[in-house]
C-alpha cells in the first residue's frame, strides 16, 4: 500500500504539535486546579438510549488510564486510544527526527494501512464489548 505524500504528513505533524500544545496547556490546567478526571468522564448518550456501548465508548476512560499510567486499563477500556498514541507518537518522533537531522527517514512513513487497521481495532473491540456486556454482564464501568 502506497504511503501518503509529503504534503499531507506535513500536515499531519503540525496539526499533531497543535494537540500536543492544546493537551499540554489542559493538563497544566487540570493539574493546577486538582480536578478529578473521573468526574469528567461523560455518560454516553447512545448507550443512554439503547442500552448498547457505541464504537467509541470507553475512549475516554481509556485516555484517562494511559494518562494515569495504566496503559492495561487503558486497553481494556477501548484498545484505539493506546493504537493511536504509538501511532502518532512514532510518527511525530520521526518526522521531528527529519527535521533536525534533514535527512529523510523511510520507518513510520503515513500509510492508509494504519487508518484501516485502526478501523478494525474500532469495530472489532465495539463487537467484543457488547457481547461481553450481554453474555457475561461484563462493562467497561468495572475498569475503574
Amino acid at each position: 500500500m502506497e504511503n501518503f505524500d509529503d504534503t499531507t504528513e506535513t500536515v499531519c505533524y503540525g496539526i499533531i504539535n497543535i494537540g500536543i500544545i492544546l493537551f499540554a496547556a489542559a493538563a497544566l490546567f487540570i493539574a493546577k486546579r486538582g480536578v478529578d478526571l473521573h468526574q469528567m468522564i461523560p455518560i454516553c448518550f447512545f448507550y443512554r438510549l439503547t442500552g448498547y456501548y457505541c464504537p467509541g465508548c470507553g475512549g475516554t476512560r481509556a485516555l484517562v488510564a494511559l494518562l494515569q499510567g495504566h496503559p492495561l486499563q487503558s486497553l481494556r477500556c477501548h484498545p484505539f486510544v493506546g493504537y493511536g498514541a504509538l501511532i502518532i507518537g512514532a510518527f511525530w518522533l520521526r518526522k521531528t527526527l527529519e527535521l533536525i537531522t534533514k535527512k529523510r527517514l523511510e520507518i513510520i512513513r503515513l500509510k492508509p494501512l494504519y487508518l484501516y487497521a485502526a478501523l478494525g481495532i474500532v469495530i472489532l473491540q465495539w463487537i467484543v464489548k457488547n457481547v461481553l456486556l450481554y453474555t457475561q454482564g461484563i462493562g467497561i464501568e468495572r475498569v475503574f
